[in-house]
């Protein structure tokens, strides 16, 4: 009998430190690897000689806390990760103010001298024209560029109007028209714009790139990247 009272008051002794323990990690909200094994442990000493536990359920128990464990793990490494990812955004980014971007827009903004851009060509064209708007809609520049292969065409525009005045800082819009297969089409116009900042959203996401005089895009909307 004195055998069995010292396994019993051993068994209490290890749920009493097990339920300190235990207390300690409610408040991290987690299980270490010690925790469980102390546990695993009390359980064996507690368990009924006539029906102990077997391997198997042995086996199940820890294989079921080593995924529980790694999928924990793989979490924070995720976590890392995205936090790598848009560090390196924000870097990319940072980089890219001061310096023009292109993208998928006919509008454009000039500081005087002019907006610079190009224009997709699906197949040959006939008659490529540029026309130039102001804010308010007015045509202020016309320009006749002739017949053009297919591709992508370059163009630029000197910020002046059709007498050679130089125009006002401002939005403006660029259109091209030309005739593809005997039919007047217009064709798509990417314009640059100049990066003035970068704004990060909470926690560092919804990265921006503020354009001069034309508002934000994302860093996805860069099509390419000029001087």
């Amino acid at each position: 009998m004195a055998i069995t009272n010292n396994v019993s008051n051993a068994a209490i002794d290890a749920i009493t430190w097990q339920d300190e323990e235990i207390g300690t990690n409610e408040v991290n909200g987690q299980m270490g690897q010690a925790d469980f094994f102390a546990l695993l442990t009390t359980q064996l000493s507690m368990q009924d000689p006539l029906n102990p536990t077997t391997n198997e359920d042995m086996i199940s128990q820890m294989t079921q806390f080593t995924m529980s464990e790694g999928i924990s793990d793989l979490g924070d490494k995720f976590d890392a990760f995205s936090v790598s990812m848009t560090s390196n955004q924000a870097l990319e980014a940072s980089s890219l103010v001061g310096r023009n971007v292109l993208v998928n827009s006919s509008l454009s903004y000039s500081d005087g001298t002019g907006v610079s851009g190009q224009v997709a060509i699906p197949s040959a064209a006939q008659t490529v024209n540029m026309r130039i708007m102001d804010e308010s809609g007015n045509l202020i520049k016309t320009e006749s560029l002739g017949d053009k292969s297919a591709g992508m065409m370059d163009f630029e525009w000197d910020g002046t109007d059709d007498d050679g005045n130089p125009l006002p800082a401002g939005q403006y819009s660029v259109e091209f028209t030309g005739l593809v297969s005997g039919q007047s089409e217009s064709l798509t116009v990417l314009t640059y714009g100049n990066v003035s900042s970068v704004t990060l959203g909470v926690n560092g996401t919804g990265l921006e790139l503020n354009l001069q005089g034309l508002g934000s895009i994302t860093l996805t909307d860069v099509l390419a990247v000029g001087d």
